[in-house]
């Protein structure tokens, strides 16, 4: 009869260390309250981290064979998955030096224990470091979840993406049901990460707030206006047509391209960059596909304050709505989406005014309605 190993719910601990008597100390001390696994250099203990996503912290030697301690908190620091790079790393410490010790510090280590550490300090050492751990990652998934729902952008006071997404999917709902089309535009100032290195994080972020008001400014009170990231913004509005948004965009730049930014008594002058997106043109039906066609279009064509758009081939055709439909725009005072449809609509009604005409004796002449000879 095989034998199921018992999955443990116990925190699990790696430590590294090629002294057999060190790791078996180390365990007699922790395993009561931790689940310890155990590799005797440093090339096998970053193999057992990358390969073990449940390892939640570990002890590590300096000096061992293949891979010393100083090469094995490196790896782990500059690795590109998140739950490694902030692994809790505590350095055995034996003999080393003030100057080691700080070194290790300055590469990343969380702690340092010796050889001679008794089980209770050992044991609060590693809790005090998980815990810590645990608030951090708290802490990080807060502010990832805050950031994916906030509707405000904390350095420009403009929106957010979330924001841009959720007006989006309402907007190409509505241009469905009344078959007009969807208008996204982009907003990215030039050269920005040599500027905001120059300027510094707070000026930077001065400077984007002061151009968020100048473009809000010119804006109207129906548009949504918001920053995607960095010094990429975003604007969309209701029956917002590809020939309209052109024209604002071109208002919109010439606006920022005379904007002048004074900064240590020198004049700053800066440009941006102006791409659209339409949902008939790009044949965009969905927020994503709408803000990928913008964004291919702005990496795929290099240059400073331009303004580019889909080719105009001709102009959109649009399913003709139901008599229903129709109906509700007129309601709506929306005459100009209804008058190029009105052939149809009324070919669609014939039957209905004919029976009336037949049955009611109207009298309507509707081969003059139509076209037609009688």
């Amino acid at each position: 009869m095989t034998e199921l190993n018992t999955l443990s719910t116990r925190v699990r601990l790696l430590v590294v260390d090629d002294s057999r008597i060190v790791r078996a100390t180390i365990r007699k001390h922790l395993a009561e309250e931790y689940d310890i696994v155990e590799e005797a250099d440093g090339e096998a203990g970053w193999r057992r981290i990358v390969a073990d996503e449940t390892i939640r912290l570990l002890i590590t030697d300096l000096s061992m064979p293949e891979l010393d301690g100083m090469g094995l908190l490196a790896r782990v620091r500059s690795s590109e998955a998140a739950h490694v790079r902030q692994l809790p790393v505590i350095v055995i410490s034996g003999e080393e030096d003030e100057a080691t010790k700080h070194q290790c510090v300055e590469a990343g280590a969380s702690d340092f224990i010796t050889k001679s550490t008794d089980r209770a300090e050992m044991s609060a050492r590693v809790k005090a470091n998980l815990d810590l751990c645990a608030t951090r990652r708290e802490r990080d998934e807060s502010r990832q979840i805050q950031a994916k729902t906030a509707t405000t952008d904390a350095v420009t006071g403009v929106g957010t993406s979330h924001l841009l997404t959720l007006q989006l999917k309402q907007l190409l709902a509505l241009a469905q049901r009344q078959s007009s089309e969807v208008t996204l535009m982009l907003i990215e100032i030039d050269h920005f990460p040599p500027l905001a290195e120059k300027l510094g994080e707070r000026l930077a972020g001065q400077m984007l707030n002061l151009l968020a008001k100048l473009l809000s400014a010119k804006l109207r009170q129906e548009d949504t206006f918001v920053r995607l990231d960095g010094a990429l913004f975003a604007i969309v509005s209701q029956g917002s047509t590809l020939a309209g948004t052109r024209i604002q965009a071109e208002r919109l730049r010439h606006a920022i391209s005379h904007a002048r930014i004074n900064f240590r008594e020198e004049q700053l002058q800066v440009t941006a960059s102006f791409v659209l997106a339409n949902s008939h043109y790009d044949s965009a039906d969905s927020p994503q596909t709408l803000l990928t066609a913008a964004l291919s279009r702005l990496r795929g064509t290099p240059g400073d304050n331009r303004l580019l758009a889909p080719e105009i081939a001709k102009p959109p055709v649009f399913t003709t709505p139901l008599l229903s439909e129709a109906l509700a725009l007129l309601q709506q005072g929306k005459t100009a989406e209804v008058r190029p449809h009105l052939p149809a609509l009324l070919a669609n009604l014939l039957p209905l005014l004919e029976l009336a005409n037949a049955e009611m004796g109207l009298g309507w002449a509707l081969e003059k309605l139509y076209g037609r000879e009688p």
